[in-house]
């Protein structure tokens, strides 16, 4: 296990942003995650971790503690009977290259989850969701280590508090986990997830109602590409602000105000409310830009980074909730996790 010290972490987030941490180290095992800990333990540092940096925004002062890095990788499938799959991969593994994976062999269920920046470990953790599917639909298990007592505990997914980009490992409790692997349920028969308007106006337009799901991936590719900035070329940390679920009487009051506003029912009496169309619709704010930071031209949910620093980030962030809080009432909540 190699130690840096002063290891700028704005290279190791996709917000490319942020100061130093004080100790950095990536690790490739069981062995070298005890050990990483061991170090911090008898420094008495506090210890955060890592996967890709994807929703992540680090203080400009850093973190004056231990990174660990997750950089363990590969996928197994564990069992497969008939048409079901059980596909383990490790934490630290990136998950496009999983769904990449899970699609060359004919494994159905995380095709919609396509180009999402971040590891195995991440997307556990954030419960991610896109184009109708969350992740937690295909969850089965996670193997964690718990911090308090060194010992490796199996979490059925009932044990996982999964929710709306949320799991167990959000919670204070659930801090004390690091994610080690996780295990998804896959099928060979799996039927094209298409209840997403994009999806359907995509496949429409090609009049190709049943897409192999090679071609449900390359669909959300390309969606993607229109929407959302590459992360490669451009600091983002995707969806700055999770998308609030309200009583359905308060979503038919804020479309009455505001015509022709999107909801997603996630319940019995309960619907989602996309944030982008009102910053983009209602308060007039999508590829604005004030400095060295803006939302997307094509999303403005999507905070971008032209070389501000995290300050600058956090003013834009909390002027974007302002808007959103004098328009609608709703209280914006941060789909991205603070850093140092």
């Amino acid at each position: 296990m190699t130690v840096l010290e002063n290891e700028p972490l704005s290279r190791h987030t996709t917000l490319r942003v942020g100061g130093p941490a004080r100790f950095w180290t990536e690790v490739r095992t069981l062995a070298e995650l005890r050990a990483a800990l061991a170090f911090a333990q008898t420094r008495a540092l506090p210890v955060a971790v890592l996967g890709q940096g994807a929703n992540v925004l680090v203080s400009d002062a850093g973190f004056d503690g231990l990174v660990v890095k997750m950089a363990t990788c590969g996928v197994q499938v564990l069992d497969q009977t008939g048409s079901r799959a059980v596909v383990v991969a490790e934490a630290g593994q990136e998950w496009d290259r999983l769904v990449a994976w899970a699609v060359e062999q004919g494994l159905g269920g995380l095709e919609n989850l396509s180009a999402i920046p971040g590891s195995v470990g991440g997307a556990v953790v954030g419960n991610i969701g896109a184009y109708g599917v969350e992740l937690g639909q295909r969850l089965l298990w996670v193997e964690a280590l718990d911090r308090r007592t060194g010992a490796v505990r199996l979490l059925p997914k009932s044990a996982c508090q999964l929710g709306y980009r949320h799991s167990l490992f959000k919670t204070p409790e659930g801090r004390a986990y690091i994610v080690l692997r996780a295990a998804f349920e896959l099928r060979t028969d799996a039927a094209p997830q298409l209840t997403y308007a994009d999806l359907q106006e995509y496949f429409g337009a090609r009049g190709a109602p049943s897409p192999t799901l090679a071609q449900v991936r390359q669909a959300i590719l390309a969606i993607r590409r229109q929407k959302l900035p590459d992360v490669t070329q451009m600091g983002t940390a995707g969806s700055f602000f999770k998308n609030p679920i309200v009583p359905r009487t308060r979503y038919e009051a804020l479309a009455k105000r505001y015509p022709g506003l999107p909801g997603y029912e996630v319940g019995p009496d309960q619907v989602k409310v996309p944030l982008g169309w009102i910053l983009d619709k209602v308060c007039h704010l999508k590829g604005v830009r004030r400095d060295a930071v803006g939302t997307y031209p094509h999303q403005a949910l999507v905070v971008v980074n032209y070389g501000a620093t995290a300050r600058q980030i956090e003013a834009f962030a909390a002027e974007l909730a302002a808007a959103i809080r004098a328009a609608t009432g709703l209280e914006p909540e941060w789909e991205v996790e603070r850093l140092g």
